[in-house]
């Protein structure tokens, strides 16, 4: 049966796209929401390639730390502003420059 699976699996690797058609979907996904189509041609790719499994998963990965990160700056933007005297001196710097 393990047999079958493997042929199978390299028997779909040659009929389904190379990586380079198939990879810009991947990061698609964050950002709409792909067609029944798109969605087949991704999954039946990450069946058969590990490789582009293992890109995917640093794309979540890497998504979900600057998705946080963002989070955090957003609420830390909100709670810190420049102090009178930085903000006098760079009024003074941008003025001697436009002079």
């Amino acid at each position: 049966m393990a047999n079958l699976k493997a042929k199978f699996k390299m028997w779909l690797s040659m009929k389904t796209e190379e990586c380079k058609n198939v990879s810009p979907l991947f990061s698609y996904a964050y950002d709409r929401k792909l067609s029944l189509l798109e969605k087949m041609r991704v999954r039946l790719h990450l069946y058969t390639c590990g490789a582009c499994l293992n890109y995917v998963s640093n794309l979540k990965f890497m998504h979900e730390v600057f998705h946080a990160q963002e989070e955090d700056f957003e609420n830390e933007k909100i709670n810190d502003s420049l102090s009178s005297e930085a903000k006098t001196r760079i009024k003074e710097n941008l003025k001697a420059q436009n002079s």
